[in-house]
Formats: C-alpha cells, sequence, structure tokens
C-alpha cells in the first residue's frame, strides 16, 4: 500500500505557497536494478527538485518545506507545485534530451549549494544520459508466429531505433565523460564509498582496468552483483546493463 503526507512548500524566490506531498509508505511488486544505480521499482518519484508554480524557478523542495503540518481547509485551495515534466508540452518530443539539458543547466548555473545537492544532480544526470539506451539494448525476439517477412522488418525497425539512440547517446561523450569524472571524486571525497558502484562508474568511463582494480577490492556479499560487473569489464563493455 502507497501512502502519502501533505505537505506545504514555500517558493524561496517568490514566496508562493504551493501543496505537494511526502511519501509515507509503499509496497514494491516488481524491481529493476540497473549497474549506475536507478532503480524501476514502481515507486512515485519524489523529485527533489521542484518548481514555483507562479515564476517557474527551480527549488529543492526540502529547503521549501515549511516546518509545521498544513491547515488543509487552507491547503486544498494552493496549487501543486510543479517539476521537471510540467516544464514540456504534453506531447513534446525530445523528453530525454530535455532531462539531459535541465540537470545539466542546473550543475552550470551551481544550482547546488552543497556536495550532497551536486552528486544528486549528477547522478541524475548520469542516468537521464543512459535513458537514451536503458531500454533499447536489445532488439527482442519476433513472435516464431509472425510471417518471416514481417519478422525481418520487425528486426530492422528495432535495429534502426537501437543505432538511432546509441548515436544520440554517443552524441553526448564528453559530457558523460566530465560528468562522471566529477561524480567520482564526490563519491571518494564522501567517503565510505560502495566499491560495486564505483567500479561501474569507471567501466562506463571505458577505465577498465581501474574497474577490474576497484572491483579486486571488493569485499561484501553482493556476489552476483561483483560476477555481473566483473564480466562486463572482461568484456569491455562501458553501456549500462540490467542486474535483476
Amino acid at each position: 500500500m502507497t501512502t502519502f503526507r501533505p505537505i506545504i512548500l514555500k517558493c524561496p524566490q517568490c514566496g508562493t505557497l504551493m501543496s505537494d506531498f511526502e511519501l509515507m509508505s509503499f509496497t514494491v511488486h516488481h524491481a529493476v536494478s540497473w549497474s549506475d544505480g536507478k532503480n524501476d521499482n514502481g515507486i512515485p518519484d519524489e523529485r527533489e527538485i521542484k518548481i514555483c508554480a507562479v515564476c517557474h524557478l527551480p527549488f529543492w523542495k526540502r529547503e521549501a518545506t515549511l516546518p509545521h503540518d498544513p491547515d488543509w481547509d487552507v491547503g486544498d485551495e494552493l496549487g501543486g507545485a510543479l517539476d521537471i515534466r510540467d516544464q514540456m508540452e504534453p506531447f513534446d518530443d525530445g523528453w530525454q534530451e530535455f532531462k539531459i539539458q535541465f540537470y545539466s543547466n542546473l550543475i552550470s548555473e551551481d544550482f547546488a549549494g552543497d556536495d550532497d545537492q551536486e552528486i544528486y544532480l549528477r547522478t541524475r544526470l548520469w542516468w537521464a544520459i543512459n535513458d537514451l539506451i536503458r531500454y533499447h539494448t536489445g532488439f527482442g525476439k519476433p513472435k516464431s508466429l509472425q510471417p518471416l517477412t514481417d519478422r525481418i522488418k520487425q528486426y530492422k525497425k528495432r535495429r534502426q531505433e537501437a543505432d538511432k539512440r546509441l548515436k544520440l547517446f554517443n552524441s553526448f561523450h564528453q559530457m558523460f565523460g566530465h560528468n562522471l569524472d566529477r561524480l567520482i571524486f564526490l563519491t571518494i571525497k564522501n567517503g565510505d564509498v560502495d566499491l560495486l558502484y564505483l567500479a561501474d562508474m569507471y567501466r562506463e568511463k571505458g577505465d577498465f582496468e581501474k574497474a577490474m582494480d576497484i572491483l579486486g577490492k571488493y569485499e561484501g556479499e553482493e556476489k552476483s552483483i561483483y560476477q555481473a560487473m566483473k564480466r562486463e569489464i572482461r568484456r569491455k563493455n562501458g553501456k549500462v546493463f540490467p542486474l535483476s
């Protein structure tokens, strides 16, 4: 069961009051984990960054939450805070590229006030670029009952889509590498490093020797993840891949 707690946010820029929510409990029925740390678990996305419904400037949700419970006789009359999806027209194309540019702009504008906030932004930028190929790493298997000509057409269409997304992914190569360099620095600086996570950063940077060196220091209990990471490093695969 998923439950929420209503909250009220106050825009730090213009002082507008807006309604929002905090996730209190949830039930996961199915989850897919990825090597870059992203999880597709069906939990409603509580984005840390909100956008004012009046001045349309972004702000950190935790810094804008009022310290007291809202009076919902008043709260029900408030408009809701916006988020990144509200910045696009409902049927616009280019959602993935928009996310990439959104987080990249916040980073370049020094929106993060500390290391934790910068890690949040750079992790979302990492995920956003990987999303270009995350769900298109395979072509699938056409249904065997389909006519051969239909299966060939289906395969070609999927191949063309995968090639298109890979080309777009590669166009962000410089941004991707620079972002990972900074994220690696911040992760190590922050201490208590997850070696599997750090090894994946170096793997996706293409530094397979360093990735294998870090992986060799891992002594944890996540043996299946360790073996999967080792396999992909040996294959010199620098792309995100599913862990489950």
